[in-house]
């Protein structure tokens, strides 16, 4: 059975569709404008057409008809036609959105059974790493958390070209439980951002989200 919620969080919005309906079924229930149509003809990849097209259904269910999806240049979505940010991620043929009235959003959702060891050392530090550790093994649910907190942060500030090693430090629990509340700190040359962080298991995705005042 599909997982699908719109909830309050905070003063913000989540939705989260795990998709099972076939690609046709997906558009015919968009009914697409010509101009998302024109980006949709541009999708070669199939997943990347039910994504595509799950998350403005969701969207929409989560706002009005009218609101749309742009994007900036360096590809940070824009949400058009209703007020406030948004936050968008995919893995694993799930959808989730966060929308937020006045904040940046950050959100990002993977498969927590996905193996994070070999990109470990590329966006943990060595502090993280012995953090991760458990009688002397790398565990991968650990490593994934940090890994989610890291690119829900990196959607939240306003900066590229982020290392995400030194510059977002991630101080995270074991996860023991389904859900819960920790904290990331960002770092750069003139600015340090203390950023409250909650995760959450859907069935083997994990979500985390947060949001930073801009």
């Amino acid at each position: 059975m599909a997982i699908k919620f719109i909830e309050d969080m905070e003063n913000g919005l989540i939705g989260f569709w795990e998709i099972t309906e076939r690609t046709e079924d997906l558009f015919d229930m968009l009914d697409p404008t010509n101009e998302e149509l024109h980006r949709y003809l541009l999708i070669r990849n199939e997943l990347r057409k039910r994504e595509w097209l799950a998350v403005r259904l969701l969207l929409r269910q989560m706002t009005t008809n009218s609101s749309k999806i742009d994007y900036e240049p360096s590809g940070k979505p824009l949400l058009i036609n209703f007020p406030g940010h948004i936050s968008l991620s995919h893995s694993s043929n799930c959808v989730a959105i966060f929308l937020h009235p006045t904040h940046q959003p950050g959100i990002d959702i993977e498969s927590i059974t996905r193996n994070a060891e070999r990109a470990a050392r590329r966006f943990l530090s060595p502090e993280e790493l012995n953090d991760c550790t458990i009688d002397g093994q790398l565990s991968n649910n650990e490593l994934m958390l940090r890994w989610c907190s890291k690119e829900a942060v990196f959607k939240m500030v306003p900066f590229n070209d982020i290392d995400f090693a030194s510059q977002i430090k991630c101080e995270a629990p074991r996860i023991t439980m389904k859900e819960g509340d920790f904290s990331a700190t960002f770092v750069s040359s003139n600015v340090k951002l203390h950023i409250p962080l909650h995760f959450r298991c859907i069935g083997d995705i994990l979500m985390v989200w947060g949001h930073l005042k801009i």
